[in-house]
This record gives C-alpha cells, structure tokens and sequence, in this order.
C-alpha cells in the first residue's frame, strides 16, 4: 500500500491501486496534472516536467522491491560481516605493529576487498550496504557494541525490531565484542589517556569578523572523567556524535567519475614521487588514501565477477571498466557513485553521511546519452530508463539502517541514515547567480514521487529571484507561479513528506560569510563554494565536498540553559535548594543570582547568558576532547581520498595531505544543533510580560511548574508525607524542595490563563504598539537568543580548526530530552516534547486568544536572521489538503506559500502534508499492533499506515515506526488547512 492522496473526509483512501504512489480518480485515471516546459534552452529533453506518463507500473522490478520493504522481508537484519572482517584483521599481530593510519587503512583496504558482492540477475545497480536485504551497519569500533546486551531480545521488542541470526549473534557475542571491548572506542580511549588541550596545534583559519578562537582549556590524566563527559553522558544537556563518526558530510563523487581512480592513484604517487608530500606523515597520509583506492578497485572486480555468475552482463562490463577508469555513461555514473557510497559506510557511521547535489553530477551524462539517440521515442524511452536507474538508487539507499538499541529508540526512533540528496538551486557563473535546475532535477524529483520512501532524505533548492522567472529571463508577475516551484509542491503533496526547501537567497550569502573569513580565500571563491552548497544529514548546509562541518557534532538542549538561569547555576535533577549544588562545579554557592531574587528582565538575560558561556565551553570542550583521539584512532582514508583539501586530483594542487579528521578540508567546522529554542524564546515572553512586569511573582511561577500547572499537583500532603519531607530535609539538606508560595486553584488556573496568552514565537511579528496582535517581544527574543547562540559558539574553534556553528534541528530527540525535563516557564509540562528544530510550539495563540494563522506561524520563522543560522534549520510546517478534486488548486496555494517563504527570507521549510485525522488513526493502529497479544485482525488494520510517511524534524519518516511519544507530537504540532490557513486543533476537538 503506497501513501494515497488525502481523502475529502479526512481519512486514508486505501482504494488505490497497488504499488500507485499518484493520485487517482475513480475511473483509475492519473490525476496528476502536466507541467509544460517553456524553456527548452534550459531543460533539454523534457516536454512534460510532471513526467506525467511515466508511473511505478512501468518498473514491475522497483514495484516489487519497494513492496518488499513495507512486507516483513523489509525487517532490518543485523549483519555482522564489517566488524567480522575489522576484527580479522586486527587480530593479527603483525596488524597491531604497523603505524595508525598505514594499520587504518590497510584495514580498511582487507574489508573493501574481501566484502561479499552481491549482484542479482535484474539489478542495474551492484552492491549492498550488508549482506542482508535491509542491514543495520554493526560499527564495532565506536558505538556498535552498545547492542550487545540485547543480542537476545532485539528481534522481540515492541518498536523497531531487528532480525539476528543465531550464528550472527554468537560471533557477536562471543568473538567481536569481545575483541573491541578490550580496543576500546573513543569515548573510553579518550577516559583512560591523559589530555592537556594545550598540546596540540592551532589549526584554525577563520578571521574577518569572527572574534579570536578560542580553545577552551583542558587537562586530565589517565582514569579521570572531566566535566565535560560527565555532563554529555548524563544525556539531559547535551550529546557528543565526535565519540561515533566522522559523517555529516557530502564526498566528492565528480573527481572518481572524472579520473577514476587509476588517474587519482597515478597523482598521489605523483605527489610522493616528487616531494610535493614533503613528509613522513604527509607520505604515510597518501600511501594510505593509495590502498583504499585499490580496496575499492578490487572490490568492483568481485562485482564484475558477482554479476557474470548470474548473467548479468550489463552489470559486469560495467564494474570492470569503473570506477578504475573514467565514466561515460549515465549507468557507469550512477554506478560509480552507489559503489563508493557503499564502501563510504563501511569507513564511516551511516548517520547523516549524505549524496549531494546528484542533479548536477549525473546529468552530463545523461544529456550525452540522450543526444546519441535519433528516434523520439527511443528517447522517450531513454528518459523512462533514467527514472527507473534514479529509483534503483534510491532503493539501494534503502538498504541500510542505523543500528539503534531501545534507548536510543527513544531519541531518534524511526531515523532512517539521513542520507541528504539536494536538487535544483543555483550556482555562480561569471559573477552572478544562474538557474542549476535541468533535466535530472525532473527525473530525480519523478523517482521520490513514484516510490515516495524516505530514503533518500530528498532537499530541493530555491531561489526567489533566479527561478520565479519566464523563459525570456523577465519575473514573473506575483501571482504566477514558475514551473520548478509547482513541481516541488504537486510532489510534496504526493509523498506528503518530501522533498524539503531550501532558500538560496537566506543560505548563499550566509555561508559565503563564513568561508570569505577563511585566510586565502576571496570573496568570489567563498560566493562560488556557497552556491555549490547541499543539503547535509538532515538539513544542514555545507559547499559539497569542501566543508567538512561535522554537523552533527553535538546536540545542545537550550531549556537545560534556562533551568540554571532560573535557579542560580542549579539544575532540578541534582536540588536547587541552596544547600544542593551547582551544575559545573559541585559546590553550593549560586552561580548567577537565581530568579526569586533577579530585580529586572536584563539581570535575568545577563544570567542566561553566563550559564550558555558555561555550557558551550563544556560542549567545546567534549567535542574536542572526543576529535583529537578520534583524529590519532580511526581516521578516514577513503573520505580524505574523496574531499577537496587532503589530496589532489591530475588537475588541482595544494592539497594538505591530511586526514579529513585532522583538519585537511578546504572548509571545517563543527555544528551544534539547538534543542528547545522555541520552549526557550515562550519562557523569555512569560518572564518579562509576568514576572518582570509585576503580574505573577517569580515564586509563584516556580510553584506552578513545581505543580507542573496541574491543580491537582496543588493538592495538600498527608500529615505522614509532610513529617518524612522535613525529615529527608533535616538528613539530606542539598535534596530539600526549594520553599515556594502556596498557590489556591484559582491563582494557578489564573496564572495558566496569562501563560497561554503572553506574547509568544510563532504568533506573528506585529509590533505595533497597543495592536491586539502586537508579538513585539517574541520577535525581540527570537532575535536576542539566535544572536546570542551564535556570538557565544562562534568564539570557540574546534579540533581540526574552524568555528562551531548553531543551528536548529532536532530528529526526534525533542521528544526524548523532553521526557527528561521537567516544567518550563511558558506552560510545558513535565516530560512533554520541546518544538522541534525552529518550529513554534503548538498551541500558540494570539494576544486576544485567537488561533493563529499560517502566515503567522511562517513569518515569526522568517523573522530569523540566517546569518545566526549556519548550521541550518528545519521549520516543520504540517498542511491539510482538500479532496483529490482540489489537487491542482491545492499545488497552486502551496506553492504561493512556499513563495512567501522564500520571499522572506527563509532558510528551509519541511512539509508534513496530512491532516490530524489521518495521524490519529494511525496512531491508533500502531498502538493497537504494538500490544501484548495483538492478532492478525490489528497487523493487518495496520497495513495501510505502513508507509505513511511524514517529517520529523529534519529526515522523512514512516509514522508507524516512530515513539509513541514522538507520534503524539506531529499530532499536536499545528496543522494548518492549506485552503483557509486557519489552524485545525482550533476546528475541532480530536
């Protein structure tokens, strides 16, 4: 059952045709509208840009394998043929002997060349990510064997289970774990080595506007834990990715479809042969990107092989001429692209390493192709081929999953690879911006509209000025929407999830900021890398294959920030009283003066900022603690061998000759996702429009989240609770409840009331003085807290030199650091979700109590200055549609708010098109399945939700997989009617 269009009542229409991902009407009619090319100077070979006759039905090969991964074939199986191979390897003595990086890489060269290649008789693209259908990648060597005390119930938990075979788990078991045990991953390397921070070298490159880098300083000594990974392994203020991967990045496929990688070979023996890697460790460095090279080349050779055993000629003629030798074609592209992505995730975590700007690589090759044709229809046929190529890539992308064990369920449950792949946009040509969209941008959008899976994480790019234009150059009148636009709309209605939206014109001069600091670089060089930027992991924003920014490097939860500035440096899960102690130094003083006795609204600020000082300095801290021993233990050959800095190509020079992990991009940075900021920029409202107003005393506040703005929290304690209170009291001092006013009901029902109606993010951005929709000081925060975050961050440099920089995305752990937190200031009770990435908080009204509208919500977004936003952010905007009757008229409203989203200024927008009811009755279903017992009669009431597919917070989903507490929060997110705007919680009662 694919994802239908949404039915007038509401309801998921199951009548659709099996394998159909379009609409259809009752005849079985395709009720997907063309869209005609007016501009044949600029897509070639499409006359249509819907691609309208070209459906799932024609690929009874992609049908059926898409069908497979909804069937329970689909389970993911652990395979455990990489940390079997690694293990092999580092058995051997004469392996442990060798130096670091020559031990690494030639490792990593023995699993290239001994993996099993898979090629099936109907495949057009060879190779697996595992050796199972669908694989989690077991990473032995940092965070793999975390799974190891669930080898026996994995296949058997209620939410995502695996399937092991027994003689897979007792390798694991008894033979793997065991011997990386004893290695140890970096988050224990790092715990049992001393480490003085002021022993290692300044490689930051980054000035212009940016302040002095700073490195905060560090020192331990072997068996100590610092601060800093106390903290992070507390899991409640913030989690370091540094301890598990190098990913978050975008490899530089052109330079292997370009040289192959005999020519690349052939120049980094060039570069050792003349000097030009003028020492031990530069040469070590190459001779290591060298045998990576040749592990993949062997490793095609066995596809070549693999693929004659089973007939599949095409396949094996291919895989012996690339990727050694330079491609041609666009099925050699397309198959040197899958081959080194595969082999990539044998290197690096699959977890946020991502494709890139695919529209621009592949289509010379398809243009090439299609132009040898002569007939029209052998190039309508060609045309066909190239979407049904596109979809067996994305189904390959399909074919591997994090390994997640049940806590981590919790945190990023549902989270495919988050493998980014970004289409359209521009690029920078003789000194201006010009229009990127060409054919492949049609054809890869035509391939995530028939499967509509979530693998790839699909991105579009946008610019308002470049593509709202006609074929002669002119823009467009206001009311006429471009051709590119609606495509990317009529799309993200049929998937309901896909493709995301980005704003060229917030994120190009962003980034090109950043890089124009760069010593070396000038401001044309830093715009033309901006241009070439792509989508990252979720949504994050990096020049393809020159920015290593690690974006992932740490998640920040901002609420944790709040909870010190409102208690003095104190946090609730340790005591605030003022006998218990203070977060970073474990004494009992008051680090900041706490909120019970903060006179005004910039003391409180002032405190705010002292807490996120002392918190970025221990996230900084962690982060380059975790990289330096990830830098000297588990480097990256084969990336550094595919990245623009660490090697050259027959054509470039001034290569580092260093590891990606070290510092040897053209670009580094290190991104700091943002928790919270929504619930944070609300509590800022409630304080200064209550508290500091005279309106609620601050004690009062605090008593209303200590009541967890329940009136039955008020309820008063039995004679007995209340005599072993002051007893623990008396015995434990540092535990004792904070004294707090005793509120009645009404005061707390009062209170709740000025709550929900205090100026809030997401209400607007009126401003005018005595307007009943004046939001003025939610603008104000939203401004003052991003500014702050990013002034505060862009201070420190990382590891490999850079800065770090925030952003706003959240997966789904705002659910899971949420569960962890208890009542903030503006009305969010115990254990609720935070808002994801930048998105408002649902609920939010006006000043008078009215809904907000769409255009409400989307402004305050907007509002945001992309400057303070370079690690990106992702603004999840869910819609109602109507009836498939309205289904052009409904791709027309999208994309006129897609247009005033771009036209403001925004960042990235990610479209969740289903209404509440839909989401309820899934929700319901998934519960009903998910039970202890549950029969035939509740699996199969779930069949028809199974791909339903919406966005999280920055990756496509399927509802059904996610957290029961993550699947409550898409259903209280603000859902919008896309024909009237009005905001649907607000229409009816679920």
């Amino acid at each position: 059952m694919s994802v239908p269009y949404p039915s007038s009542d509401g309801g998921i229409s199951v009548e659709l045709g099996k394998g159909s991902a379009t609409p259809v009407l009752d005849a079985g009619k395709v009720d997907l509208f063309p869209i005609a090319n007016q501009d044949f100077e600029k897509i070639k070979t499409l006359k249509d840009l819907a691609l309208r006759n070209i459906t799932l039905e024609q690929f009874p090969i992609v049908g059926a394998w898409r069908d497979k991964l909804f069937a329970p074939e689909g389970t993911p199986e652990i395979c455990d043929e990489l940390p079997r191979l690694l293990t092999e390897f580092l058995r051997r003595p004469e392996s442990q002997a060798l130096p670091a990086y020559t031990r690494r890489a030639q490792a990593l060269r023995y699993v290239f060349a001994n993996k099993t290649a898979i090629v099936k008789a109907d495949d057009l693209l060879p190779g697996q990510t595992t050796t199972s259908f669908v694989g989690p990648v077991v990473y032995a060597d940092t965070i793999g064997y975390c799974i190891w005390p669930e080898l026996k119930t994995v296949t058997t938990r209620a939410q995502n289970p695996f399937k092991i075979r027994p003689e897979v788990a007792d390798r694991l078991n008894r033979e793997i774990f065991p011997f990386w045990l004893e290695q140890k991953p970096i988050q224990e390397l790092a715990r049992y080595s001393d480490y003085d921070s002021a022993d290692y070298e300044n490689r930051d490159r980054v000035a212009g506007s940016y302040p002095p880098s700073i490195d905060p300083p560090l020192r331990k000594k072997a068996g100590q834990t610092p601060k800093a990974q106390e903290l992070m392994e507390r899991v409640a203020f913030f989690l370091s990715d540094k301890a598990t991967c190098v990913s978050h990045t975008v490899p530089d496929f052109e330079r292997v479809l370009k040289y192959g990688f005999d020519g690349l070979i052939e120049r980094a023996r060039q570069d050792i042969a003349n000097g030009a890697a003028a020492t031990p460790q530069q040469v070590e460095f190459l001779e290591g990107v060298i045998e990576v090279y040749e592990g993949a080349k062997i490793y095609a050779e066995h596809l070549a092989e693999a693929a004659e055993r089973v007939g599949n000629q095409a396949l094996a003629a291919i895989c012996r001429k690339v990727p050694a030798q330079p491609a041609d074609t666009l099925h050699e592209a397309l198959t040197v692209v899958w081959i080194c992505y595969h082999l990539l995730l044998q290197e690096n975590t699959n977890f946020g390493f991502s494709i890139g700007r695919l529209d621009q690589i592949l289509n010379p090759f398809y243009l090439a192709d299609w132009q040898k044709l002569d007939s029209a229809a052998e190039r309508d046929n060609y045309t066909r081929r190239a979407v049904e190529l596109v979809s067996h890539f994305f189904l390959h992308c399909s074919d591997h999953v994090p390994l997640s064990t049940s806590g981590s369920e919790t945190l990023f449950a549902g989270s495919g690879s988050n493998q980014a792949l970004t289409v359209g946009g521009t690029r920078y040509e003789n000194g201006q911006a010009v229009d990127a969209v060409n054919d492949m941008t049609y054809i890869i959008l035509k391939a995530t509209e028939i499967l509509s899976i979530r693998d790839p994480n699909v991105h579009a790019r946008y610019h308002r000025d470049v593509h709202h234009r006609d074929a002669q150059g002119n823009p467009l009148p206001t009311e006429v929407m471009d051709p590119y636009l609606r495509r990317i709309c009529q799309v993200n209605i049929l998937t309901r999830a896909t493709p995301a939206l980005h704003g060229d014109a917030a994120v190009v001069p962003a980034m090109a900021g950043y890089y124009a600091a760069h010593t070396g670089i000038s401001p044309e060089e830093a715009l033309a890398d901006a241009y070439d930027y792509t989508s990252i992991g979720c949504i994050e924003e990096n020049a393809a294959h020159k920015h290593y920014g690690n974006t992932g490097s740490t998640l920040m939860v901002l609420p944790a920030v709040l909870e010190l500035a409102l208690f003095g440096g104190k946090h609730r899960s340790d005591g605030v009283a003022p006998k218990s102690p203070n977060l970073f130094y474990g004494d009992e003083r008051y680090t900041t003066p706490p909120l019970t006795t903060v006179a005004s609204m910039q003391t409180f600020i002032e405190a705010f900022r002292f807490q996120l000082n002392e918190m970025a300095r221990h996230v900084v801290q962690c982060n380059n603690y975790f990289g330096r021993f990830y830098e000297q233990s588990r480097q990256s050959p084969f990336l550094s061998g595919l990245f623009t800095g660490p090697s050259n190509t027959p054509d470039s020079n001034g290569a580092s000759f260093r590891d990606v992990s070290a510092g040897g991009a053209k670009y580094n940075s290190a991104g700091i996702a943002i928790i919270g900021l929504a619930d944070v920029i609300d509590s800022f409202c409630v304080l200064d429009s209550l508290v500091f107003s005279g309106k609620v005393a601050a004690g009062e506040l605090l008593a209303a989240m200590q009541a967890d703005f329940d009136e039955n929290g008020l309820q008063p304690k039995s004679p007995w609770a209340a005599f072993l209170e002051r007893v623990q009291s008396w015995l434990h001092p540092e535990d004792a409840p904070l004294s707090l006013p005793n509120l009645s009901q009404d005061r707390l029902k009062q209170i709740k009331e000025m709550v929900r109606l205090a100026p809030k993010y997401g209400a607007g951005v009126d401003q005018t003085p005595g307007g009943i929709y004046n939001n003025a000081a939610a603008v104000k925060y939203t401004h003052l807290l991003t500014e702050m975050l990013q002034e505060v961050f862009a201070q420190y440099r990382t590891h490999r030199g850079g800065r770090y920089l925030p952003g706003y995305w959240s997966m789904t752990n705002h659910a899971g650091f949420g569960m962890l937190t208890k009542a903030t200031p503006n009305g969010r009770r115990s254990g609720e979700s935070f808002a994801s990435g930048i998105t408002p908080c649902p609920g939010v009204v006006k000043a008078n109590g009215e809904p907000v509208n769409l255009l409400d919500h989307m402004l305050s977004v907007t509002s945001v200055n992309a400057n303070t936003v370079q690690n990106g952010y992702t603004y999840n905007l869910s819609l109602t549609t109507r009836d498939r009757g309205h289904f052009e008229a409904d791709t027309e409203l999208f994309s006129r708010y897609m247009k005033a989203f771009a036209d403001q200024n925004g960042v990235l927008v990610q479209m969740c098109v289903s209404s509440i009811n839909d989401l309820v009755a899934a929700d319901r279903a998934a519960t009903a399945a998910g039970q202890t017992g549950a029969g035939d009669a509740e699996h199969k009431a779930l069949e028809p939700f199974k791909d339903l597919m919406i966005r999280v917070a920055g990756y496509s989903a399927y509802f059904v997989t996610l957290s029961p507490q993550m699947r409550k929060e898409i259903i209280q997110r603000a859902n919008f009617g896309l024909d009237t705007g009005a905001e649907q919680h607000t229409l009816s009662a679920l």
